[in-house]
């Protein structure tokens, strides 16, 4: 039996990137997935191999079950849409991964602009926030699973960029540093109802939306300076984490920003 089986998780960005991987990942482990993004089909500036197929056809091929959700989490209305949907479809929820978030090329700060601002706010805070509270509202409707260990599990994708400045990303790195404080004031908030929140920050990941980085040299070199590790991440680093974040074994874990980003927030590397 997968260690998730019986299980409902909503995926926010769903569809590419980190977010696919973690849908899928989850769905291997046995869980149902709504898989919630802008679009159904896969970034096709994205990095995976299978481009042409969306998450849910991939979950489903593979023997899991999946549907998908269109949303926008900056709008409150398709935010309780998407839980309407999960709750229609499967039933219940059990598992939240904010992944739909907001980037901008790099940019100084005098040259960011109030709309941009906005942007950042309306999805990567407000939009991970409304998510959040909305599962937990349904988790406390539900009885704790004491083989599972909680009531709910919630993890929400931030950065590194949330931990030490970068430079040309101000707004950014200010709304992922919100997630990170989110996930540890809510985790205090509800440890006594046994619903596990935590965060992971992941460092340079290739992804479509950072391709433009990645095909940039100077910038991947100066990426690659400051990761320690030998190499820059995969979407597949984020998704072991962030699933291993919903299993049994991660019970008694909550309130933790981890990071997974080959030592770029250790220190300057040498």
């Amino acid at each position: 039996m997968a260690k998730l089986d019986g299980k409902v998780a909503i995926v926010t960005g769903g569809s590419s990137g980190m977010g696919r991987a973690i849908a899928i990942g989850l769905a291997k482990e046995g869980a149902k997935v709504v898989c919630c993004d802008l679009n159904e089909g896969a970034n096709q500036q994205g990095y995976e191999a299978d481009l042409q197929k969306t998450t849910g056809e991939i979950i489903r091929a593979n023997g899991g079950a999946a549907t998908f959700c269109q949303a926008d989490i900056s709008d409150p209305a398709a935010v309780e849409g998407v839980f309407k949907t999960a709750m229609k479809t499967f039933g219940r929820i059990d598992i939240l991964i904010n992944c739909a978030g907001y980037w901008a090329p790099f940019r100084t700060f005098a040259e960011e602009s109030e709309e941009l601002w906005l942007k950042m706010a309306a999805v990567n805070t407000l939009g991970t926030a409304r998510m959040s509270r909305e599962a937990i509202r349904q988790f406390l409707r539900q009885t704790h699973d004491e083989k599972w260990g909680s009531r709910g599990r919630i993890v929400n994708i931030s950065s590194c960029a949330a931990v030490c400045g970068f430079p040309g990303e101000v707004a950014y790195s200010a709304t992922k540093a919100s997630v990170n404080h989110m996930s540890r004031a809510g985790a205090l908030d509800h440890a006594k109802d046994y619903i596990n929140i935590n965060c992971v920050a992941p460092g340079v990941v290739a992804t479509g939306m950072a391709r433009g980085n990645f095909e940039n040299n100077e910038i991947v070199q100066t990426m690659k300076k400051a990761t320690p590790w030998p190499r820059l991440g995969n979407v597949d680093d984020i998704a072991a984490i962030t699933v291993f974040l919903c299993l049994p074994e991660s019970q008694w874990i909550t309130g933790q920003i981890i990071p997974v980003d080959g030592g770029l927030t250790i220190g300057v590397s040498p």
